[in-house]
């Protein structure tokens, strides 16, 4: 008897360049759908958290090097942009798309990420659905409207996931395991900061550079992504992980896909 196919496929991609980022976004992501619908079934018979298995696009997506416009990359993001289409059109394909607001929460409004990546990505894997359906069937060249809809439709499986000023503000939001990371490989640096951070949560998505801020760097956010995030926490902050969480709770296809992991087997 054949597996039954899972009821997501989430192609991951993450501006982030490290050994763990995969890891780091997957437990991330995770986080979120759990918050979307509390009973979410995320093991793998029931979603599939896919990376991007071309090294060359991988670069393109790794430090936002989708935004240059120069030649170097220009290959590859077509490529990009053609692997994104091909994932969006799977019956049950979906991306989730992050890259840092670099700007403190309150000043997200001067973020030019969320306007290039309208521009660069959004739009041309948009236009690439359109092409790829009137390739398949040539007379839906002459049903404008209805091509129109198909894509638009799809776009909406383009999730992206936005964290100001940068992941990291989510991260170390697990002042726990940050304390302990700290105390055991630090010798106790920043464990004032830290705590500062304990006490009053909305205080790091105003941070500038918070990887640059305290010793952890970025060098364990694996170990504050999947030893015990405080995710209910971090959402009551009211900040740019309870954006991501409102934005992904109001797609009602999502919510059905996900309600779909309940099922047995």
């Amino acid at each position: 008897m054949s597996r039954a196919a899972p009821c997501l496929s989430l192609l991951l991609l993450t501006e982030d360049a490290g050994a763990d980022s995969f890891e780091t976004f997957r437990h991330v992501v995770k986080d979120l759908l759990k918050q979307v619908d509390e009973y979410v079934q995320t093991h793998e018979r029931k979603i599939v958290f896919e990376p991007m298995r071309r090294k060359d696009v991988l670069q393109l997506v790794q430090a936002n090097n989708w935004k240059s416009k120069g030649s170097r990359y220009l290959r590859n993001r077509v490529d990009l942009i053609t692997l994104m289409a091909i994932q969006l059109e799977l019956p049950n394909g979906w991306v989730f798309f992050h890259f840092d607001g670099d700007r403190r929460w309150s000043d997200r409004a001067s973020s030019e990420n969320r306007q290039k990546f309208k521009e660069l990505i959004w739009e041309p894997v948009r236009l690439k659905i359109q092409e790829r359906l009137v390739g398949r069937t040539p007379e839906m060249a002459t049903r404008t409207e209805e091509v129109k809809k198909y894509a638009e439709a799809r776009m909406t499986r383009l999730k992206t996931v936005v964290p100001f000023y940068s992941i990291e503000a989510w991260l170390f939001q697990n002042t726990r395991e940050a304390l302990r990371l700290s105390q055991e490989r630090y010798g106790g640096r920043d464990v004032e900061q830290f705590e500062a951070w304990a006490q009053d949560r909305t205080a790091l998505d105003e941070v500038l550079k918070p990887k640059e801020a305290v010793c952890l760097g970025a060098a364990h956010n694996l170990d504050l992504a999947s030893n015990g995030f405080p995710t209910r926490e971090v959402r009551a902050v009211g900040k740019s992980f309870e954006a991501v969480v409102q934005s992904l709770s109001q797609d009602a296809e999502l919510r059905q896909a996900l309600a779909q992991t309940y099922a047995y087997g």
